[in-house]
């Protein structure tokens, strides 16, 4: 049901004017079952071929109409679907979405919305076919009240003996879609682990046989069921007007001198129903199908809210800024492989402009959280984030991230320089990739495409550099950008790149290993555990000595 509301959303007056179109068609047909009736029981009407003919027109015409509306809305509607759930992923908070996992997300948007799409593409079918039912039941209840209400009580206890195996498959669909949940995690396993199953055959066996395989086998084990089930609730709905008609024909009375035209009328038009109640009844596991995942794409917008609610006016890139400070902040999040809760701080900690920062610490002790947390990735629990002096509210996070360019450890390249205004950068990138010694491997086109971003991790996070550079804001935060570089180059980045940018009046916070450019940092952050332990100051031709 909800897959139907969600379908009539996308424009009422649309699906409005479908339903006159279908009601309209139900009565087309329902005039061409009574004319055909009336001409076999030898009392035919005046003008009966042209009525024939007008109401031919009219079925056809009406259905063709409400089923190119229909069809239109539909499109229309997936559409929207698609750019809607796309925005409340992009507005929904990062640490829900990363606990949600990104396998969840990728079901939803591939699996999910194409089952709603198919699903939403049976819906003019049996919109149409509900009318042709109607129109047909209200000339079935014209032709004979009496035997209408036994064909009424037939078909509900048809209906229910429908019903109650249809709600176990239901249920079966349910378990199928939480368990393709699992699949997607194990397909992902495959794309990203294909090297360590190639060179050890003992592992790829038992994640064939054991992961991969128990999951599939139990898809298909729950998919059979269902779909068993719904195809013999169907030939059995099916059957029921067969042994309706025979009770018709051999058992119910038919009184009236024109009880011999109501047989006729009746088995005629129930012979007629055939054809749109089989529609009806094997869409209806399409209906299942489209009406769990759209439950599946629920849950997952709300993860985030409204985006024209969380996001404002954008702060230009090149906002100036004098400090930024986060005093008492905490952040809190459960460990799945440790089976426990990580909390990061409580810390307070000052970057003001033109500082190059170091941080560093153990794996695990909190440095890419603290980076998230710095750029409002991450909102704290407790405590604040002050942009010199003001606090960032929710309602500021997403012009407050306007601050930051940043380079993570799992970043990501996109194809082309988006959002970067290509005709006036294009010239300047160029210069940066000859700088970053990559003109021989990327080629910038004229409208910002990249050329190709097929390369070694470490060229890649030289153009996931670029653009940083591009983006020209005034907090640059790394993450262990120099741990895939070649000691040529990471010898460049330490000494030449960041320097320049601390001249430039940038402030750089560079999560790093590499110990012998920490003389190079105006500070060095200790952090273990979630705990800022020390602040040291660099070596004395660096910045300022800070005590913890």
């Amino acid at each position: 049901m909800r897959l139907i509301t969600f379908f009539i959303r996308g424009s009422k007056w649309g699906f409005a004017l479908a339903v006159l179109c279908g009601l309209l068609s139900g009565v087309g047909s329902a005039g061409l079952i009574s004319l055909i009736n009336a001409v076999l029981a030898g009392t035919p009407p005046a003008s009966a071929g042209l009525r024939f003919i007008g109401f031919g027109v009219l079925a056809l015409g009406t259905r063709v109409a409400s089923q190119i509306i229909l069809n239109n809305l539909q499109q229309g509607v997936v559409q929207e679907l698609r750019t809607e759930l796309v925005r409340r992923i992009l507005a929904a908070p990062l640490r829900r979405l990363e606990e949600a996992g990104g396998h969840r997300v990728l079901a939803v948007l591939t699996e999910d919305v194409l089952i709603i799409s198919t699903s939403l593409m049976c819906i003019p079918h049996i919109f149409i076919n509900s009318t042709i039912v109607v129109g047909c039941l209200s000339y079935l209840a014209w032709l004979s009240p009496r035997v209408f209400l036994a064909l009424m009580a037939f078909a509900t206890v048809g209906f229910l003996s429908y019903q109650l195996p249809g709600a176990r498959a239901m249920a079966s669909l349910r378990a199928s879609r939480d368990t393709q949940d699992s699949l997607y995690k194990h397909l992902g396993s495959v794309i990203h682990g294909v090297k360590e199953l190639k060179l050890h055959p003992g592992r790829r066996a038992a994640f064939l046989e054991e992961s991969l395989g128990k999951t599939i086998t139990a898809m298909r084990r729950l998919n059979t069921y269902c779909f068993n089930v719904f195809a013999a609730t169907s030939s059995w709905g099916m059957f029921l007007f067969f042994i309706f008609i025979g009770l018709l024909l051999f058992v119910l009375p038919v009184d009236g001198a024109n009880g011999g035209g109501t047989l006729v009328g009746y088995t005629l038009t129930i012979l007629y129903l055939q054809q749109p109640l089989e529609g009806l009844l094997s869409n209806i596991p399409y209906l299942g199908r489209g009406s769990v995942s759209m439950r599946k794409v629920e849950q997952l917008a709300q993860l985030g809210e409204d985006p024209g609610k969380t996001i404002g006016p954008l702060l230009p890139a090149k906002t100036p800024f004098t400090r930024l400070e986060l005093l008492d902040v905490t952040h809190s999040y459960h460990r799945e492989r440790e089976d426990s809760r990580f909390t990061l701080g409580p810390l307070s900690l000052t970057l003001d402009k033109g500082e190059l920062v170091f941080l560093v610490g153990g794996n695990g002790s909190g440095k890419t959280t603290l980076a998230k947390l710095l750029t409002g990735l991450y909102s704290p629990e407790s405590g604040e984030v002050r942009l010199d002096g003001v606090p960032i509210t929710e309602q500021d996070r997403e012009r407050y991230r306007q601050c930051f360019s940043t380079v993570f450890s799992d970043f990501h390249l996109f194809e082309s320089l988006l959002g970067l205004a290509p005709t006036d950068l294009v010239p300047r990138a160029r210069q940066y990739l000859e700088r970053l010694h990559l003109d021989h491997k990327v080629k910038i086109h004229d409208d910002g495409t990249l050329s190709t971003t097929e390369l070694s991790q470490g060229q890649r996070k030289r153009l996931a550099l670029l653009t940083a550079w591009l983006e020209d804001r005034p907090i640059f935060v790394f993450d262990e950008w120099g741990a895939d570089q070649d000691p040529i180059f990471k010898e460049v980045f330490y000494t030449e790149l960041l320097p320049e940018l601390k001249r430039a009046g940038k402030t750089v916070l560079a999560i790093s290993h590499d110990d012998r450019y920490f003389h190079l940092a105006d500070r060095v952050l200790h952090l273990e555990s979630g705990k800022l332990l020390s602040r040291e100051g660099a070596a004395p031709s660096g910045g300022r000595q800070l005590a913890s």
